[in-house]
């Protein structure tokens, strides 16, 4: 993942998992569209995402499988997004991950960040926007319920 410091509250990610997160095996729990949003230098149409994401550990616990740490809710943001597509979302969302390439070098005036959503089942996304932001991240149970 490249540009990490130019993602907005990033710093949230980075204290609970140390470093960025590749979104393996996370699931999207909601998206929502909002053509009205305005921001600060934003005008366009805004994405939000609710993503239950969490750590998997080389440890084996006693029921066979690999031993998940760290379960978060993650609210990112989005702003001024365009050639949005979006496919097979459904009951449940996994992602083989979520991929941020950074396109500032290009200087485009309103495109600064190319976005996909790597689907392993249901949900698989990408889009262009201008800023990304990480809202909140709030620790949850291993079903994504918060704590």
């Amino acid at each position: 993942m490249d540009g990490v410091d130019g993602i907005t509250g990033a710093g949230q990610l980075l204290r609970v998992f140390g470093s960025w997160p590749s979104f393996h095996d996370a699931e999207v729990l909601w998206l929502r569209l909002d053509r009205l949003a305005r921001r600060e230098g934003c005008y366009g149409p805004t994405l939000e995402t609710m993503v239950h994401a969490f750590e998997m550990t080389k440890e084996v616990g006693e029921d066979g499988h690999y031993v998940l740490r760290h379960h978060v809710l993650v609210l990112l943001r989005f702003l001024d997004v365009d050639e949005l597509r979006l496919e097979r979302f459904n009951y449940q969302n996994a992602l083989m991950g979520i991929t941020f390439r950074d396109l500032r070098d290009r200087q485009m005036e309103r495109v600064r960040w190319a976005v996909h959503f790597d689907s392993a089942f249901g949900a698989d996304a990408s889009f262009k926007c201008f800023a990304i932001e990480v809202v909140s991240v709030v620790p949850c149970n291993r079903v994504g319920e918060p704590i």
